[in-house]
């Protein structure tokens, strides 16, 4: 009975599903890496090891953190096919409550949720998603969440609630958010304390993948093929020399791998600055968002560097667009106060052991 009124807040990116719940009053969430490929695997040896082959209409998947065969999520039908119905899935099941009915609140992408002609919903779009995921999946010895219901958001715009509703702001300021994801830049601007949404603006051809896929291509030529898990993993802990020695086989191509790395990070940074300044040229504040915030931030400082610290780079950049969907349909038993001071005084619970 419990699990039927259970609903989950879930920013289903191309690279991380992040999920976020509320439990005694807490708000919790989790970060699930994607990184499946086709057929299944063997049973483990070690008893604490669990295998999660799945089955959709007929064709089988498995989760593979390392496999070189993983299949690509960094397009965006990737929001409409079977990997996106694997790895929600997969995430909700990492949260450790009993398989049941739940309802779900998720994103599109800017450019998938709005109309390009118009800016109004693309209905067409949010049924379709809505539909992809209320599809039946089946766990190999195991049981999956049954998915009643789901309610589609539109990325980006409401990972700053919480943080516009707190800065003192007035009702003539300006904010851009820009949310740069493994597939997509999404931007819009905000005017006062979430008072109106001035413009949106949605590029799905700009994003970590960009950086992904140039580092796999180097990983590969250092007879180190990999997934793309490991590829953003290698990304993420760019400073651990450790870590990039137990990832890469030939160490004479470290130097070559972290520099081509740290050029398109460069290239990035330089795309989505020149794609922000098109959208808005002068705004009071910037807000970044977002897996690949931190990855951006000091261009887009640079490149606004009047406003000094007003560009932010968001607090738990990765993991705000679920934890303000959950703030923001909570359930009236936890009003919005309460919930928004939690977020304001303790850390995410990050409960995937492959948190970026």
């Amino acid at each position: 009975m419990e699990m039927a009124k259970m609903k989950f807040a879930v920013d289903d990116g191309s690279t991380n599903v992040k999920v976020s719940w509320l439990e005694a009053g807490e708000i919790k969430t989790l970060v699930s890496p994607n990184s499946f490929r086709k057929d299944w695997k063997s049973a483990a040896l070690r008893k604490d090891k669990k295998v999660s082959n799945y089955a959709i209409d007929g064709m089988k998947y498995t989760y593979d953190a390392t496999s070189d065969k993983a299949l690509e999520t960094t397009h965006v039908d990737y929001q409409y096919d079977d990997l996106n119905l694997l790895a929600v899935h997969h995430a909700l099941l990492q949260t450790g409550k009993t398989p049941g009915p739940v309802t779900l609140v998720v994103t599109l992408p800017i450019t998938e949720y709005y109309q390009f002609e118009d800016c109004q919903k693309n209905e067409a779009n949010i049924e379709r998603k809505r539909r992809n995921l209320m599809r039946d999946i089946v766990l190999n010895k195991g049981e999956t969440f049954r998915v009643v219901d789901v309610e589609v958001m539109p990325e980006s715009l409401p990972a700053v609630l919480s943080t516009l509703m707190d800065s003192n702001c007035n009702e003539f300021t300006r904010s851009l958010v820009i949310d740069l994801g493994g597939t997509t830049l999404d931007m819009g601007v905000i005017v006062g304390e979430f008072d109106d949404v001035s413009a949106i603006y949605g590029n799905n051809e700009i994003g970590v993948s960009m950086v992904t896929n140039t580092v796999r291509k180097a990983l590969a030529f250092a007879d180190s093929d990999s997934s793309y898990l490991v590829a953003n993993e290698l990304i993420r802990r760019r400073g651990d020399s450790q870590f990039a020695g137990e990832v890469i086989n030939d160490e004479s191509q470290i130097a070559m791998i972290y520099e081509r790395m740290d050029a398109k990070i460069a290239e990035l940074g330089k795309q989505v600055v020149t794609e922000a300044k098109k959208f808005a040229k002068n705004p009071n504040r910037i807000y970044l968002v977002g897996g690949g915030a931190s990855l951006i931030y000091d261009a887009v400082k640079e490149a606004y560097a009047t406003l000094g610290e007003r560009v932010i780079l968001v607090e738990n950049a990765q993991l705000a667009l679920a934890q303000e969907m959950c703030l923001y349909h909570a359930d009236d038993a936890h009003s919005e106060a309460d919930i928004s001071a939690e977020l304001a005084t303790q850390d995410a619970i990050v409960e995937h052991e492959a948190n970026e």
